[in-house]
């Protein structure tokens, strides 16, 4: 089953260039090294914004490859995972969604 991983956050004021540093050279490559985690890819709000005030700057979606989704995310909570200064841990949203459906 296809499963996403989400993750929407901000850096601290002022930290920008370290946060996007440190999700590109480390976060990205461990991540990537734990169990059931096939992919992850990163994105910038766009400017060209019609839903009103967005309050994540960054998304950062993960694809999962497993068939014990719970199992992966517990490998992703005990992974040691190196964190960062940058991030605001405060404003970090995550969600983890199934697909439903068939793509097109």
């Amino acid at each position: 089953m296809k499963t996403l991983y989400i993750v929407r956050s901000n850096p601290k004021e002022g930290w920008g260039q370290e946060f996007n540093d440190w999700y590109d050279n480390v976060h990205f490559p461990e991540v990537i090294k734990v169990e059931g985690f096939l992919s992850a890819e990163r994105f910038e709000l766009d400017a060209v914004n019609s839903w009103g005030e967005q309050p994540y700057r960054y998304l950062a979606i993960y694809e999962i490859d497993s068939d014990n989704v719970a199992g992966t995310i517990e490998n992703i909570k005990n992974a040691g995972l190196n964190m960062s200064a940058a991030i605001d841990l405060a404003s970090v949203h995550v969600s983890v969604f199934g697909a439903v459906g068939k793509p097109l």
